[in-house]
């Protein structure tokens, strides 16, 4: 007779990191939609943003780093725990994500600000630049956003693989 296989438990903490992972994937696609709807206030050459737009933007983008943090720290926490390697490679992961997402943290304030109609505090952000130069040379802070979406959605994926298999 053959023997069976037992498969390893997901343990609390691992259900916990994999929750936090599924729900930084979430709150990326939210922030990828919310961005996606401003693209056209960014693309009109117009140094004003319609308030809402950036205020969700930038909700969504400071709720998105900090539950990239959230994520990277408690897959190494949890790691050091139980030594499942694809926990440590999701907090890894989200780590990148988050590095990534720091990076256009100046093009989110700009973009924020330009919404709240603080054109000093948009100027002192963009420097000797118009708005609209500073717009345009944004393609390595949109790049970067784009990279961190992707890995966010990659660890969050992987997480509910992870979830559904046990």
């Amino acid at each position: 007779m053959p023997k069976k296989i037992k498969k390893r438990e997901v343990t609390k903490g691992e259900k916990i990191e994999c929750i936090i992972a599924i729900i930084a994937m979430a709150v990326g696609l939210c922030f990828a939609g919310a961005f996606i709807v401003m693209i056209p206030d960014i693309e009109s050459d117009s140094e004003k943003v319609q308030l809402t737009k950036a205020v969700i933007s930038a909700a969504s983008y400071v709720l998105f780093m900090c539950l990239s943090v959230a994520e990277a720290v408690i897959g190494f926490l949890v790691y050091r725990n139980c030594k499942v390697t694809g926990v440590m490679m999701r907090g890894f992961f989200a780590a990148v994500a988050s590095f990534t997402a720091a990076l256009s943290l100046r093009f989110m304030l700009a973009l924020f600000f330009s919404g709240l109609g603080k054109d000093d505090i948009v100027q002192s952000i963009i420097g000797d630049n118009s708005y609209s130069n500073f717009i345009k040379n944004q393609a390595p802070g949109f790049a970067c956003l784009v990279i961190a979406l992707s890995i966010m959605i990659f660890v969050g994926v992987s997480a509910i693989v992870k979830l559904a298999k046990r």
